[in-house]
């Protein structure tokens, strides 16, 4: 490593679209595979909810299943390298270390801007809501977050791979190349999120907020992951301590929070009403984006 955190330029390699540690590609696969596996089982929950009475007991069913089988499958499954080694030395459980931090520990503190900034609304009719989040979404999102770091982590290496096949100053893997790529990468699920699940029972009341201010804070949320997962267990045979993903993940959460609350107080004042303490779930209406109660 040179001085200033410069690391020498990667001698050239066969391209991998998924981990060439076997390991984490084994858990990638898998994070992939459930995801889509559940797709169902979410159609399922979402068509047959209920507005006589709350759909908690429903929705934390399928959020559980989702949480549980990107948890527990890779540690099952495991590549024939990991076989016989201890829990804290696979990819799959470090992993889902982190991601329980940062998805569901982050969730629960970070939703905030969510309604004081987007102008988003809730409407899953649930009545348990810890610090206004509907309880299901936060094991939900151990799943698709796993879902969305196995496709950011690809086009990580597409676009790292790129860089060191074009050399010169962009060639060599620094820490300001890698802060770089991970910023570029940081809005795309925030824009595909929007596109994909704006709908009855989740949708902004303000078009500004929707498409650019959501970029801004969930891409908060990509970026200060990226960070760090895609440094993990790179190659073949590498292992990542369990301490370093578990004090990456707090530092993931304060690197994210900061930056929401830089967007919130600074940016966001520009183009929308801040709401501090604002919460708006179940709250349908024909004067809101979700309309009248079904």
């Amino acid at each position: 490593m040179h001085a200033g955190g410069t690391l020498h330029r990667p001698a050239p390699t066969a391209f991998h679209l998924l981990a060439d540690n076997a390991g984490k590609r084994r858990t990638e696969i898998i994070y992939l595979l459930w995801f889509v596996a559940s797709l169902p089982l979410q159609w399922y929950a979402i068509t047959h909810l209920r507005y006589d009475r709350p759909n908690d007991a429903l929705l934390l069913t399928q959020s559980l299943v989702m949480a549980t089988g990107t948890l527990v499958l890779p540690l099952v499954f495991r590549a024939p390298e990991d076989r016989g080694q201890p829990l804290v030395r696979l990819y799959g459980f470090r992993m889902g270390v982190f991601l329980c931090i940062w998805a569901v520990l982050g969730g629960f503190i970070g939703t905030d801007p969510w309604y004081e900034v987007l102008h988003g609304h809730f409407a899953f009719n649930t009545a348990i809501n810890p610090n206004g989040v509907p309880l299901f979404m936060l094991p939900m999102t151990i799943s698709v977050f796993g879902c969305y770091s196995v496709i950011l982590g690809s086009m990580y290496r597409v676009l790292t791979w790129g860089c060191n096949r074009i050399g010169g100053p962009i060639g060599r893997d620094t820490k300001i190349r890698h802060a770089v790529i991970c910023l570029m990468l940081a809005g795309v699920m925030p824009l595909a999120e929007t596109f994909a699940y704006s709908g009855a029972n989740y949708c902004f009341d303000n078009g500004v907020g929707m498409w650019g201010l959501n970029i801004l804070i969930y891409g908060s949320w990509h970026f200060a992951a990226l960070l760090f997962y895609t440094r993990w267990d790179t190659r073949p045979g590498q292992r990542a301590d369990l301490d370093t993903t578990v004090l990456s993940g707090f530092a993931a959460l304060g690197i994210l929070m900061t930056l929401m609350a830089i967007t919130k107080t600074f940016i966001a004042p520009h183009f929308v009403d801040v709401s501090h303490g604002l919460r708006q779930i179940n709250d349908w209406s024909p004067g809101n984006c979700l309309g009248p109660k079904p």
